[in-house]
């Protein structure tokens, strides 16, 4: 499925820089909503992790490049989708997937395709690094109960005009890591360990389970589940020497 701009005229000499620094820029505070991430285990707070339209991107997309933008739309397992997104003849590509809930979950994982795609040009980046703050949250309605203040966006480093893009595997979504952060925890691991179990099973330091691929996910996971099971096995120990 793809959605064509009829072309116009096109500069004579494109300013890459230019373009990328005002696609980078942050929306509108009035643009950003909040959605539940990972919640502890009473599930009364949860993270707020901030969002904003896909709308508010096509919007961007048609004021700095109107015409010379274009996405198109594949199909990626089940119900995962990639998305490329050709700006001035540049394309980068990134996937959606959905959670499996909701109505529209097709919808879902094309937004979040979309998205992700934008953010390889620098549109909407920032909100991948605004620390997801710990709120109330409503377990019955499955929302959050307060809405967090918007920090201030971080600073961001001079654009640079896009290179050819490298291949690369696909990285967990958010949602994708705040279920495995929830597993992890079920393990016994508190939120502080997550990234130290992923640094022992990868042999470098993960500030973000975003940044990891499917294998090296797999990888983590098994690296936890065994070192669950030892420390399981050491309390059991521990357990008979007291009884005995």
């Amino acid at each position: 499925m793809s959605r064509p701009h009829h072309a116009v005229p096109k500069e004579e000499a494109m300013n890459w820089t230019e373009l990328l620094e005002k696609l980078a820029e942050p929306f509108p505070p009035a643009a950003i909503q909040w959605r539940a991430g990972a919640t502890n285990k009473d599930r009364t707070r949860a993270q707020a992790l901030p969002y904003v339209d896909p709308r508010e991107y096509e919007r961007r997309l048609d004021a700095l490049c109107p015409g010379e933008w274009s996405v198109e739309f594949q199909p990626w397992g089940e119900g995962r989708i990639i998305c490329r997104l050709t700006i001035h003849g540049v394309t980068r590509s990134s996937t959606g997937e959905s959670d499996g809930e909701g109505f529209a979950i097709g919808t879902a994982a094309e937004a979040q395709a979309f998205k992700r795609a934008c953010s390889k040009f620098g549109l909407g980046r920032y909100l991948y690094d605004i620390e997801a703050p710990w709120v109330a949250y409503d377990h019955t309605n499955k929302r959050l109960a307060e809405t967090p203040r918007l920090p201030k966006p971080p600073t961001t480093a001079p654009a640079q005009a896009p290179q050819p893009e490298p291949a690369s595997e696909p990285t967990l979504s958010r949602e994708r890591a705040s279920r495995m952060h929830r597993e992890l925890g079920r393990l016994g691991f508190k939120h502080g360990e997550h990234y130290e179990v992923c640094r022992h099973a990868l042999g470098r330091n993960v500030t973000s389970l975003t940044t990891l691929t499917d294998e090296e996910a797999r990888r983590c996971w098994s690296y936890a589940r065994e070192q669950a099971r030892r420390r399981r096995a050491v309390s059991d120990e521990e357990a008979a020497a007291v009884l005995n």
